[in-house]
């Protein structure tokens, strides 16, 4: 049997603080992905990741673009949860 050294209260807050930074990275990562994804049956096509974020925005907050008012309102509430 082999025994592993007890952790310090400090390193068990590191571990604590970096596992959860992972774990708002990849809901951020859902999110995003998910907003592409329902954009794109509405044909509204963006680039793979965060940094393309704002052709998203633009395009739902652009009036010329044929979106229902359901679908702009939920894609407001998907860029509102993953900006903050």
């Amino acid at each position: 049997m082999s025994f592993v050294a007890v952790k310090s209260p400090e390193k068990q807050a590191r571990t604590v603080a970096f596992r959860t930074h992972q774990c708002f990275v990849r809901q951020r990562t859902q999110l995003i992905n998910a907003l592409r994804g329902h954009l794109a049956e509405f044909g509204l096509i963006a680039p793979k990741g965060p940094v393309h974020l704002k052709l998203l925005q633009a395009a739902l907050s652009e009036p010329r673009v044929d979106l229902p008012r359901t679908v702009r309102e939920m894609g407001q509430l998907y860029l509102h949860k993953s900006v903050n």
